[in-house]
């Protein structure tokens, strides 16, 4: 079932009887590998509410999807993109979810509270998952340790100072929803910080790199490496030029020099290898990402940070 039937599904179901409950995330590195562990915490009728209209406000606001990309904007407030669970790490945390019983599996101990990088909100109805909404922990989450500031209660016409009670808060939205093998993105930022894609970029960026050097593809690849780094922005470049593969086609490589020389773009070729230099790197990067575009309307030429085919 395409993205956009999975949505249309997801709208229709009735979850306001769904049993919820709560748990939080916690990750940990094993051969540099994250690896995740999931807790489920006890909640009151009163958060349980709270929590479920959360989740279906932002069910009923989406109102369509388009696949996630690399390139792609942050969605609008009745937008979502779309992945596979499987092309993510939310893959080894449902499979942590399901192993265990919300009422046994349970945090014992706030300091687990304090450790944790998520929570994760439930919904099943007669006892298999329906819907699980993650959010990254907010800033917020525990007040106490907030460097400079002091958590008060305003009480009985005073402020009551809360710096020996456990005061966590939790957000009025949510990043991700997943249903049916499905995530649906609400927040682009969020959901590649929380399920680490940049480790995952970065690998990709590795890859790529030694499929050039394979090909013979670059003169100066060094360049292009120090330039790329761990940047978040450059890593995208990087992460889209390799999914759209044009760099191993030599008919685009071809027409690729043709172009650079008609239009007078300043980037140089040497027995069919692309010249890096400083100077035309970003410039290369948008051509390799096939986002230098010719307006028939203006007889223009622009680059553009996303595309989407007519």
């Amino acid at each position: 079932m395409a993205h956009k039937q999975k949505l249309k599904a997801l709208k229709s179901i009735d979850l306001s009887n769904a049993k919820l409950s709560l748990a939080v995330v916690k990750e940990y590195k094993k051969d540099r590998v994250s690896q995740y562990d999931v807790k489920f915490v006890k909640i009151e009728s009163k958060l349980v509410k709270r929590l479920r209209g959360i989740v279906l406000a932002k069910i009923n606001k989406s109102n369509t999807v388009e696949n996630y990309t690399f390139d792609c904007p942050e969605p609008e407030e009745d937008h979502v993109k779309s992945i596979n669970y499987s092309e993510t790490d939310f893959h080894s945390i449902l499979t942590k979810i399901e192993e265990l019983n919300p009422e046994t599996d349970t945090i014992e101990d706030v300091e687990e509270l304090i450790k944790a990088k998520a929570y994760v909100i439930i919904l099943r109805i007669k006892g298999e998952i329906q819907v699980v909404a993650f959010k990254n922990i907010p800033e917020n989450w525990k007040m106490k340790n907030s460097k400079g500031l002091i958590p008060l209660l305003f009480n009985d016409g005073q402020f009551e100072d809360l710096e020996q009670d456990k005061v966590f808060s939790i957000s009025s939205t949510v990043d991700i929803i997943y249903y049916d093998e499905v995530l649906f993105i609400l927040s682009k930022k969020d959901f590649e910080k929380g399920l680490n894609f940049r480790e995952g970029m970065i690998a990709g960026a590795e890859e790529m790199y030694k499929q050039a050097d394979e090909l013979n593809l670059f003169i100066g690849i060094d360049i292009l490496k120090e330039k790329v780094g761990n940047n978040q922005r450059y890593l995208r470049k990087i992460a889209t030029i390799k999914n759209l593969g044009h760099y191993k086609d030599p008919l685009f490589l071809k027409r690729l020099e043709e172009i650079c020389i008609l239009k007078n773009w300043k980037i140089t070729f040497d027995n069919g290898q692309i010249v890096i230099t400083e100077e035309t790197l970003d410039d290369i990067l948008t051509l390799l990402q096939n986002k230098r575009l010719h307006s028939e309307l203006t007889e223009q030429d622009f680059d553009v940070e996303s595309v989407k085919p007519v």
